[in-house]
Order: C-alpha cells, then structure tokens, then sequence
C-alpha cells in the first residue's frame, strides 16, 4: 500500500465499544455508524445514515487499518492503483503449459478474455480464475451456442472436435501457469487481468 499523505486522525476511544462497531470517516471526522434501530444508541450522523450507506462511503474513501498493539487504529485510501493490477496479452496454439511471468505480485484472481484466432469466426470467453477455481462463460460454434463452465477460465469451441481450453492451476510470485488442452486447430488471442 502506498500511503500518499501523512495520517493525521485518529479513532478516539470514547467512539468505540465491544460491539463490533463500524467507524467511518465522513466530512473529516472519524464517527460510531449504527444502523436504523440498533438498540437505543443514537446514530452519530443524523438523519439518512444507516449501516449500509457506511459501508459504501466506507469501502468507496477509506477503511480502517489496525495497526497492532496499542497502536491506534487509522484510516488509509483504498485503491487498485496503489496496490497495482496488471494487464497483458498472449496467443496460444498448442496444448501444454503456459508459464506467464512479469506481473509483479502474486494475484488473487485473474480475469481471461479470449477470441479465436481466426477473426472472422465469433468465438469467445471470459473466464475468472483464483489458481483454484476455474469458471467461463463463452460464445462458440461460430456464435450458435452459448455456454458456461466451472472447470476453466478460458475455451474457444468452433465445433465439439475443434477446440482450446485453458485453465489456471498455479499462481506464483511474479506469474501464473495456464495448462492448456486443444483437440483439432483452434487457437486463441487472449487478454488477462491480475487482480491484487
């Protein structure tokens, strides 16, 4: 996480209790939210604000961190940006293992947008992996069919023999290895997305 600006506010103690409080910062301040009809405690905002409007502005401006001991917790920005996402492009033609290096960071999840080769053919798939598990949605046989699947990330079918599908088995450090299996000559242009 890169912090950008100094943390100048604290949560005080007065604002926290034992049951498992949302604190959010709004206009500045750092405030106890409660939902509409918690107990007889009066929400901290006034009228309009509820549970779920703080977990918006919460995840959408910043989130609190804890800093461990008896440090006092801070607020940070959440971004993508700051922790770093990354976007590459291959091709592939054959069956086997594909190793991709270069992301720069072990990924949580990894988005697949794949198309046939062949442009003119409406062949495609966008599937999601976490290294574990592998699901798609595609258009295949020419655009004819649609179809989903839970065991890969990526398929390009032009026909029931003539296909490529990849899935995600193990995400490292820098990369990730799709395994690839083709029965016919379908290859595959593809884009993935990796997600911190």
């Amino acid at each position: 996480m890169i912090i950008t600006a100094p943390v100048t506010d604290y949560i005080p103690a007065s604002l926290l209790t034992t049951q498992g409080d949302m604190v959010s910062r709004r206009d500045g301040q750092p405030a106890r939210e409660q939902p509409y009809g918690y107990g007889n405690v009066k929400q901290s905002r006034g009228a309009g604000v509820n549970l779920g409007n703080t977990l918006l502005v919460g995840v959408l401006d910043t989130y609190l961190k804890g800093q461990g001991g008896a440090s006092p917790a801070i607020f940070e920005a959440l971004s993508l940006r700051d922790t770093g996402i990354h976007i590459g492009n291959d091709t592939r033609t054959t069956s086997g293992n594909q190793v991709i290096t270069g992301v720069g960071f072990q990924s949580s999840a990894i988005i697949m947008l794949g198309i046939d080769v062949v442009l003119t053919l409406a062949n495609l798939s966008i599937g999601f992996s976490d290294g574990t598990v592998n699901m798609r949605i595609s258009l295949n046989y020419e655009g004819l069919r649609c179809g989903i699947a839970y065991s890969n990330c990526i398929e390009i079918l032009s026909t029931g023999s003539n296909y490529i599908r990849g899935v995600i088995n193990t995400i490292g450090a820098d990369g990730f290895t799709i395994t690839w299996s083709q029965l016919g000559s379908t290859e595959t242009n593809y884009i993935y997305i990796c997600l911190p």
